[in-house]
């Protein structure tokens, strides 16, 4: 799922584009509410029951990894602005492009360097004759575009993250009849956006929080049928034929024929899609959950995710065009992030995991979470 945002946003990596970016976004999100119902009901017990601890921990899973990238993209575009004596300035051009305002210049500042308020960012536009925000409809409509003033624009998902991070404790530990109310205002919310306001373009798609965060709650429901999955013996062929029909299926996504509704926000096939990450992530966890390849694949996913665009900004910029192909950035962002993570991610981690007490089975091979 990170490589097909990598190839929504570089092009089709030999020639798969996969689900697209809007679609792993959301199935992010499911995964996401998938783990942190397990280890806030798992891993934060007892004396790791900490409201302060458990946020702590979250920001140092995703800080120290993006501010690496966001310093390295910082550099990379002071150097081409240089190197190209002020003909390219690349994440400067629309700070340039509108007149100073203490207050709009510091909020992307900010919110550059803390994430939080990212995802706000998509609902916004400013005014180039004195630099004030104003709320629209269609960021893409808005000239210059704000989204345009982050110098790492996919870390607005961080932004929706964090926002369910801060609720997640008061959630996921609840009944299930709960979370299914919270799903279904949320999803009420979602087609009273679609029919009746008529907000059917992006950002109101996949970015605002009210109505995604339903997908973090099917996670919750994700984890729920784990625990149905862990009293019973599921065969090896059963969880090896789920995996592969997961895959085929991201793989082949774009090549399926789909069906829309034009009463409902999503259509046949991604309905289909979320129903099998929904229910395939229990079995794959529990097969998987002690699998340390797995683990070391899944490592990657957050540095592949964070670094691709600025790996992609390097490339383009080199001359030659025989460097502008998908799947040479794609073997570069591997090796960028193997190197975040070695370099990065598991120092961290390791103190990180010496704040905890794990008791639990089912998280002694999570320590990326």
């Amino acid at each position: 799922m990170a490589l097909a945002v990598v190839a929504g946003h570089c092009g089709a990596i030999w020639k798969f584009n996969m689900v697209g970016g809007q679609i792993a976004v959301q199935s992010f999100f499911i995964i996401s509410g998938f783990y942190m119902s397990l280890i806030l009901n798992e891993k934060y017990i007892g004396k790791n029951n900490s409201y302060k601890l458990f946020i702590s921990n979250r920001l140092l899973r995703l800080y120290p990894v993006y501010w690496a990238v966001l310093t390295c993209t910082l550099v990379t575009c002071i150097a081409i602005a240089v190197v190209s004596r002020g003909q390219h300035l690349d994440k400067f051009e629309g700070y340039l492009s509108v007149q100073p305002n203490f207050f709009s210049f510091g909020y992307m500042i900010l919110t550059n360097i803390f994430i939080f308020g990212q995802d706000v960012v998509m609902f916004l536009g400013i005014h180039p004759n004195n630099g004030h925000l104003f709320f629209t409809s269609n960021f893409w409509a808005a000239k210059p575009g704000l989204y345009t003033f982050l110098f790492i624009p996919q870390a607005w998902t961080l932004g929706v993250e964090l926002a369910f991070y801060l609720v997640a404790p008061f959630l996921v530990r609840r009944k299930p009849l709960l979370i299914i109310s919270l799903i279904v205002v949320s999803l009420a919310l979602r087609l009273y956006n679609f029919n009746y306001l008529n907000l059917r373009n992006d950002p109101w798609t996949y970015r605002f929080f009210p109505t995604e965060i339903m997908f973090f709650l099917f996670g919750y429901l994700s984890f729920r049928i784990l625990l149905r999955v862990q009293k019973t013996t599921v065969p090896k062929a059963v969880s090896v034929s789920v995996w592969l029909f997961i895959v085929i299926f991201t793989l082949l996504y774009s090549f399926i024929p789909d069906i829309k509704f034009t009463v409902f926000p999503f259509s046949v096939k991604e309905i289909c899609y979320f129903i099998t990450v929904i229910l395939s992530i229990p079995v794959l966890f529990n097969f998987l959950k002690k699998n340390k390849l797995d683990s070391k694949i899944g490592e990657l996913s957050y540095p592949v995710y964070i670094c691709h665009n600025l790996v992609a900004l390097v490339i383009y910029t080199v001359p030659g065009t025989y460097l502008d192909r998908s799947w040479l950035i794609t073997i570069a962002v591997l090796v960028f992030s193997y190197m975040l993570n070695r370099w990065i991610a598991e120092p961290v981690e390791r103190y990180r995991q010496s704040r905890l007490v794990v008791k639990s089975n089912n998280v002694t091979n999570v320590g990326v979470l």
